[in-house]
């Protein structure tokens, strides 16, 4: 019955989507969800049951970015910040067999991290939440156990304490690693760890995959254009921007400041026809290999 009232309202343009309530309720229904070529548990109330629902192919160009590198740095190891629920290392792991570092900071999402990647081989799982500088700070948390949100909040928040990644890498005696791809998402928190991996971005040169989620950022107070620009400072020359489908939108040198300034106003949640972009930057050292993976995903919208 369901499809053949979405088939009749499809003859007059439209359809029907379910969309997932993020209910305390639905957070204890546990849910099987086909991410890549992995079926992975994931709480009721994650909003990435409808994204890989309705869209399969959702964040797979992570997976095409991972191949690419892998062809220059076949030991490479990815660094998944906002690890979630382990989608990100299942895409990836689809795409290219890769060692994984995955980091995630939720108490909730990070035991379905743990249960998501056990069967996978060569993932490292770090629990903490990641920030610029070493501190404890008092925060309100929103969207706990989904996505989770971490906004300052000195009068009621919880104390949460912050490492720098590049002090957890330390740590976990990681940094001998070809540490090739730094992926962040983390809900406007992304400049802001950023900022805390100025050691690694400055020796090991990797590709930086992050959200630039402005309506996050403001949430935070942070306000993110600034520290992409510190980007060009150290050999990032141009900034790649995919929409927040996943699909490539442009290249833009990260010099041109005005035209960056005019995406950074555009994208706004409920507001703008892109939501956020994901930025995607090469050091020039790898210049070759962000041609190959711009002309790839060229091919991909003809």
């Amino acid at each position: 019955m369901r499809k053949l009232i979405r088939s009749i309202l499809n003859v007059f343009g439209y359809d029907v989507i379910k969309v997932n309530v993020h209910s305390e309720k639905k957070k204890k229904k546990i849910k099987k969800v086909l991410v890549g070529n992995y079926i992975l548990e994931m709480p009721g109330n994650n909003p990435q049951i409808s994204t890989y629902k309705y869209d399969p192919g959702a964040n797979r160009q992570l997976g095409r970015l991972s191949a690419c590198i892998a062809n220059k740095y076949p030991s490479l190891s990815v660094l998944d910040i906002g690890a979630n629920v382990g989608d990100t290392i299942a895409i990836i792991k689809s795409a290219i067999e890769l060692p994984v570092i995955g980091i995630e900071g939720d108490d909730f999402a990070f035991e379905f991290l743990k249960k998501n990647t056990m069967s996978l081989k060569n993932v490292t799982l770090i629990k903490t939440f990641l920030g610029e500088k070493i501190e404890s700070k008092r925060v309100a948390m929103e969207k706990t156990g989904w996505n989770t949100t971490l906004i300052p909040n000195e009068d009621q928040g919880e104390v949460v304490h912050f490492k720098t990644l590049d002090e957890v890498l330390g740590e976990e005696h990681l940094l001998n690693r070809t540490l090739k791809l730094l992926k962040i998402d983390c809900e406007g928190f992304d400049t802001i760890i950023i900022r805390g991996s100025a050691k690694l971005i400055r020796e090991k040169r990797p590709v930086i995959y992050f959200e630039y989620n402005t309506t996050n950022m403001q949430a935070i107070g942070e306000e993110g254009l600034s520290t992409l620009l510190t980007l060009g400072e150290v050999g990032y020359k141009n900034v790649i921007l995919f929409d927040n489908k996943g699909r490539y939108l442009l290249t833009v040198p990260i010099d041109q400041v005005n035209i960056l300034e005019d995406l950074h106003r555009y994208a706004k949640e409920g507001d703008s026809c892109i939501a956020y972009y994901d930025v995607c930057l090469f050091h020039e050292d790898d210049k070759d290999l962000a041609n190959q993976f711009i002309e790839s995903e060229n091919q991909l919208r003809s």
